[in-house]
């Protein structure tokens, strides 16, 4: 026996090892069998889930499955104020919207109010505040945030110039305080001279206000001289503020040197009134082609605020030196000076008059690359002096193109079967001579653009009626059709800005309206089909070249309030305002806002003169009412049959 054992030793423990493991996993299972479930998961994997209770005491051999939810509850909106964008901010103005998003379907409140929210949980909330530190507490979903929002009571808010500045002698500088509306007193002091600041227009609602004056420099200086800074002193409320600008350098007088000259080397130059020094466009003012050139008289007018400045020219008119070309950051040169000599007159005759294509053409040989000016005449405006143009009713029946420094116009202007013009008159005028063209019919007027063609010739081209054989078919019709803004310029800013700017709003109507027209037969061309971005003058040079019957620029407004809604109806040259008031007809009846209104603005697109032009505010981008329909695709559509509709009604006024 004990040589059994020392034979098969090795195999009598292994063998008692098995059946002792083979026990105690007996044990453990019975231990374990009140306290654990077996269970296998949707995706097959086994798992040991803790809980219930088997008192029978027996391993059951059949096990029970239980379903587990896989799907992670779900998340839980957040609320997100998007303004302010710090929960401690100081403003100067009295009121502040407040916006932001939440779960549409979770309890909002501020300061114990409800919240009242957009089906997609966008708000916007108007306050007044008090002078001084004004709380709002937002509870929502079981936790509370508050803002601070400081209101510190200012009178001016800023002023300009507000840097040292060196300016040529002789020349004009605006100073400008943007100080409250309300303001009793705004003046500025300047060597030894004291002006009260006038406001500018502001839009009801408005506190604060550019107030402006312009001071003029010494001339005949030989040497260059510090004239101190401008004192600007304003008083609202009983409350006075005054702040001192840095130092103002006049620069020796260039005009000891000799004559100057001024020369426009941008493709077109905008003017502005020689007696005034504001930045304010006017239809009634035009442009001047590339190569155009005359004398600088005075000196230069400094717009500090926008960073602007002018040259005066001896015609009366003003012309950028340098200017903005929104959103490149790069100013653009629209003119340059240099010394030289002009001849006193200049000779002008028609070479050639000839109806080219959906132009009328008139080529004319000059002496010299004289300045020019186009109006149309007799129209009133509601009130200039305010920088209001609006029209109530076309009037004009001509056109005067005022050939400046020449004493008569030679030439044939017998018109036969002509479709713009009827007669011409040639008008001597002071400082100049007038070639009034007389329109077939009243306020039947529809663009023009004029440069210098490579034999130095001016070139001046009417657009023509458009041909509409019959209604409701724009066959031969180009339209041009700008979503405005786009890449890095993204407009206003929505209630969900990183999804909703308006630079993408903007295309999407665009794209709906450019289908809505095509639907009809028009040759339809979009200033840009992307995200992308285009400058101010490349738009507007775009359009030029493009020469199309009709723009329609696509735009939506914005305000610091949260009420403020509504659309937009503009333009800005009379021979517009035809082709607007069918698209505000139509567009008004679709009742898509609370208030819609037709006007005028200075938008900078509706400036250009080579066609009509409508540009459309299509709903306040920051108003939550406006803003669910600006983003409910449903509703752009039916906004662009509106205004293609409207677009329709205006071809078809042309159809025999």
């Amino acid at each position: 026996m004990k040589d059994f054992y020392k034979k098969h030793k090795t195999l009598i423990l292994i063998t008692v090892s098995v059946c002792l493991a083979t026990v105690l996993a007996i044990i453990l299972a019975f231990a374990l069998a009140d306290t654990a479930k077996v269970v296998f998961s949707d995706d097959g994997y086994l798992s040991y889930i803790s809980g219930g209770s088997n008192n029978t005491g027996v391993l059951s051999s059949a096990l029970t499955l239980e379903p587990v939810d896989s799907e992670p509850p779900e998340p839980v909106i957040p609320l997100v104020i998007t303004s302010p964008t710090k929960t401690d901010t100081t403003v100067s103005e009295s009121h502040f919207a407040i916006t932001g998003t939440s779960d549409p379907a979770k309890p909002l409140t501020m300061n114990g109010n409800e919240v009242t929210r957009l089906e997609s949980g966008e708000f916007s909330v108007d306050v007044e505040l008090a002078p001084g530190n004004n709380t709002f507490t937002f509870e929502y979903n079981n936790e509370s945030v508050t803002y601070i929002i400081r209101y510190n009571f200012v009178v001016i808010k800023a002023y300009a110039p507000y840097e040292k500045q060196t300016y040529e002698a002789g020349s004009s500088f605006v100073a400008v305080a943007y100080a409250r509306v309300n303001s009793s007193s705004v003046t500025a002091t300047f060597n030894g001279q004291t002006i009260n600041l006038s406001p500018v227009p502001y839009e009801d609602g408005e506190e604060f206000t550019n107030f402006t004056g312009t001071f003029t420099l010494p001339t005949g200086n030989e040497t260059d001289l510090d004239l101190g800074g401008v004192k600007f002193t304003g008083t609202c409320q009983g409350v006075s503020r005054s702040y001192t600008s840095p130092s103002i350098i006049c620069l020796r007088d260039k005009a000891l040197d000799g004559t100057q000259i001024v020369e426009i080397v941008a493709l077109q130059a905008e003017t502005f009134n020689g007696n005034t020094t504001d930045d304010c466009s006017r239809p009634t003012n035009s442009y001047l082609p590339q190569g155009t050139v005359d004398y600088k008289v005075g000196g230069i007018v400094y717009e500090p605020e926008s960073g602007n400045s002018y040259y005066n020219l001896r015609c009366g008119k003003r012309v950028y030196i340098t200017k903005k070309n929104s959103p490149d950051p790069e100013r653009v040169t629209v003119s340059k000076m240099y010394q030289g000599e002009l001849p006193e007159y200049n000779t002008v005759s028609l070479a050639l008059g000839e109806v080219d294509g959906k132009h009328t053409v008139f080529t004319f040989d000059t002496a010299w690359r004289a300045p020019f000016s186009v109006e149309l005449a007799p129209q009133n405006y509601t009130n200039p002096t305010k920088q209001d143009y609006t029209i109530s009713g076309v009037t004009y029946s001509y056109v005067d193109i005022k050939f400046f420094y020449s004493q008569t116009i030679d030439g044939d202007f017998t018109f036969i079967d002509h479709p713009l013009f009827s007669s011409a008159q040639i008008i001597p005028a002071e400082n100049g001579c007038i070639l009034r063209l007389h329109l077939k019919t009243v306020g039947a007027f529809y663009g023009w653009n004029a440069e210098y063609n490579a034999d130095g010739q001016l070139v001046f081209k009417f657009l023509n009626p458009p041909t509409v054989v019959e209604k409701n078919d724009l066959t031969g019709i180009k339209i041009v059709i700008d979503a405005g803004h786009g890449g890095r310029d993204i407009g206003a800013e929505g209630l969900r800005p990183e999804t909703n700017s308006e630079a993408e709003r903007n295309l999407s109507l665009a794209v709906k309206l450019k289908a809505e027209l095509e639907n009809y037969g028009a040759t339809v061309i979009m200033t840009r089909t992307t995200d992308v971005s285009m400058s101010a003058d490349a738009r507007c040079e775009f359009l030029r070249q493009q020469s199309p019957d009709l723009c329609i620029s696509i735009h939506h407004d914005s305000s610091t309030r949260a009420s403020a809604s509504g659309g937009s109806i503009f333009c800005f040259n009379a021979f517009s305002d035809k082709a607007t008031k069918y698209v505000f007809d139509r567009t008004s009846a679709g009742g898509f806002y609370s208030t819609i209104q037709k006007g005028w603005h200075y938008f900078y697109l509706a400036r250009v003169t080579s066609c009509p032009v409508v540009l459309t505010e299509n709903g306040f981008i920051s108003n939550p009412q406006d803003f669910a329909g600006i983003i409910d695709e449903n509703v752009n559509a039916l906004k662009a049959k509106a205004i293609a509709n409207g677009v329709l009604d205006y071809f078809n006024s042309f159809v025999k």
